[in-house]
């Protein structure tokens, strides 16, 4: 099985190419300009691994949480090789891939200047509760015991195998994660 692994979600563009869930290829670019680089990065790993839209069986994205454009690069270039090449989706958030490192109870976050975003997530990887973000005045105030694990390189070929048994997404469904909510105000 090929699968292409497309992370953007943070300053780091990350990308890979997993054969039968063996990690062939990854690539990793600091850059803020995911919107300038990602379909680039995309297509050298199929030249130099001699694929074609259609020899690609899986795609498996970080959908967050992260900036708005960032993770809206990878979610949507997700779907559009999903939707029109017939590929298997699959999507994993940064907070659910670093929990892949704990067998116990845990509740990660990740940090910006202004708070923290949290998952909680039982022994076996779940999602204890809908993610949500603590100012840093919420999170000095709260006894919540929080890993933060800011910018922390996740285990592709973990990823891969936790999400083997895992059902595929609609791409006309998968959703990605924002660190802060869109708000729309009408005058």
């Amino acid at each position: 099985m090929n699968t292409i692994y497309i992370d953007t979600h943070f300053k780091n563009l990350v990308m890979g190419y997993l054969n039968d869930g063996k990690l062939i290829c990854k690539k990793v670019l600091n850059s803020n300009k995911h919107s300038e680089n990602t379909i680039n990065m995309l297509k050298e790993i199929l030249e130099e691994n001699k694929l074609t839209g259609d020899l690609i069986d899986e795609v498996i994205v970080i959908n967050g949480p992260g900036s708005f454009t960032g993770v809206r690069i990878g979610v949507v270039i997700a779907k559009i090789m999903s939707y029109t090449k017939n590929i298997k989706l699959k999507a994993i958030s940064y907070l659910q891939a670093l929990d892949l490192d704990y067998d116990q109870d845990i509740n990660i976050g990740i940090s910006d200047r202004n708070g923290i975003y949290v998952g909680s997530f039982d022994k076996n990887h779940n999602l204890k509760e809908d993610y949500y973000y603590l100012t840093n005045e919420e999170y000095e105030k709260s006894s919540i015991k929080i890993e933060i694990l800011d910018d922390q390189e996740v285990d592709i070929e973990k990823i891969y195998k936790y999400l083997e048994d895992k059902e595929e997404i609609n791409p006309h469904l998968l959703k990605p994660l924002y660190v802060k909510k869109i708000e729309v105000t009408h005058d």
